[in-house]
């Protein structure tokens, strides 16, 4: 693995010089390839590095597929809380760099929350670490949890260390009812005690998510116990759309009321699902077609920023913009 980061470091040199373009790609199943680019390819560069289940620490290198992660977790009764979504052969580093998470966020938090530290290459091919296998460990600028979400804009991480939980049981029980009272009822559920891990509207039902001990729920009028599949198929969600029609994803409130041409509420009621021809007037909204689609919604603070770390990380512009 060795020979290989060092080939991967000398192809950063090299675009440097010679004013290429570089685009990472791990196992190819989130953002689309663009031809104007040299692709760089996380694939083959996988592995767990060092795994403490006792400390409840993993680190692996960028390239591992998630099946691998959470089978080496499961054998240990552990998982990652975020819950990513599995678009078929998805790394952990192409699941960093879109900071994907799961119907499970609005309870367990967002992924970044769980990246301990990183090891990369930046634009001029150098290593650099940030970060550690303990939160104690950070110090200054959180560059681990900066870079997610970043799409191997900035730099080529390598290496991530994440903090991982114990594996909990956990039972979905379904209503049936109308999506804006459902929109109601999951905002009201969020209130209580009750420790739910995901609650979402799906084609006519309101669904929660419980972990662990819990009160009984099904003597309630109208629920039932149903499997989890409903979460695998809400993450990631890939419905078959009318002719002309596109999929968007709309970031909202979870208290936003109902929205015309929603398939699906998640995460709470902070994600919608929309299936419409045109691009829905809302300041937080995503293309989503078979493959994942960044949005370019930036405010004029944000873009600085970014434009900034830019600068820093890959000063030559070696790394594509999605």
């Amino acid at each position: 693995m060795q020979q290989q980061f060092n080939q991967m470091a000398e192809q950063i040199k090299e675009a440097a010089v010679d004013q290429k373009t570089l685009q990472i790609v791990g196992g190819g199943s989130k953002v689309p390839l663009k031809n104007d680019a040299e692709l760089l390819s996380m694939a083959a560069y996988s592995g767990v590095l060092s795994y403490e289940p006792s400390e409840l620490v993993i680190t692996v290198r960028a390239g591992t597929t998630l099946s691998e992660l959470h089978q080496v977790l499961a054998e240990k009764n552990q998982m990652v809380a975020f819950e990513p979504p599995e678009y078929g052969n998805s790394t952990i580093g192409g699941t960093y760099a879109c900071a994907l998470t799961g119907p499970a966020k609005p309870f367990r938090g967002k992924l970044r929350d769980y990246v301990l530290g990183t090891k990369l290459l930046d634009g001029q091919g150098r290593e650099l670490n940030f970060g550690g296998k303990m939160i104690k460990n950070v110090a200054g600028y959180d560059v681990s949890r900066m870079l997610a979400g970043s799409k191997g804009s900035m730099a080529l991480v390598t290496e991530l260390s994440l903090k991982v939980v114990p594996l909990v049981e956990e039972v979905t029980y379904r209503i049936e009812m109308p999506e804006c009272d459902a929109i109601v009822l999951m905002n009201q559920m969020a209130g209580t005690s009750l420790p739910l891990s995901g609650s979402a509207y799906y084609r006519g039902y309101f669904y929660y998510r419980v972990m662990g001990a819990h009160p009984k729920q099904t003597n309630r009028v109208g629920v039932e116990a149903v499997d989890n599949s409903i979460w695998q198929i809400l993450n990631p969600f890939k419905p078959v759309l009318q002719p002309g029609q596109k999929l968007w994803r709309l970031d909202v409130e979870s208290t936003n009321p109902c929205i015309d041409g929603t398939l699906a509420v998640g995460m709470g009621g902070t994600r919608r699902w929309i299936s419409s021809k045109n691009k829905p007037e809302h300041p937080y909204v995503t293309l989503w077609d078979d493959r994942f689609l960044p949005r370019h919604n930036d405010g004029k603070g944000v873009k600085k920023i970014k434009q900034g770390l830019k600068k820093v990380f890959d000063p030559h512009h070696v790394f594509k913009d999605l």
